[in-house]
């Protein structure tokens, strides 16, 4: 039986975008992470350009539905990741059966 978990991943603008597609550099690496666990094809893709209104949203945002997803793992990398601005950052995991779950990862009281 095939279970889905789609994947939403938002992040400040302002992350380190010097990869060489112009994407936050933690998204290359959780690309990386991704293609190890999930195999080559299955990424997040950058759903930016599909976004509507009359300005370019001042964030990044990727998705992706995933079949038997390491919840769990994906999760904690995310988090444990070093975030320029770890208050922009949000994933959203939504598991074909059962609730929702939203992450964040900690922020220091300092920022």
């Amino acid at each position: 039986m095939s279970v889905v978990s789609g994947v939403v991943l938002c992040s400040s603008n302002a992350e380190d975008r010097s990869s060489p597609n112009g994407q936050p550099v933690l998204f290359e690496r959780i690309q990386e992470w991704l293609a190890e666990r999930a195999g080559p094809f299955q990424q997040l893709n950058s759903v930016e350009a599909s976004f509507g209104g009359s300005k370019h949203p001042q964030l990044f945002v990727a998705g992706g539905g995933f079949n038997h997803f390491p919840e769990d793992d994906f999760a904690a990398y995310v988090m444990s990741l070093p975030w320029q601005n770890p208050e922009n950052v949000v994933l959203v995991i939504d598991p074909e059966e059962g609730a929702t779950r939203v992450f964040r990862p900690p922020v220091c009281k300092g920022k």
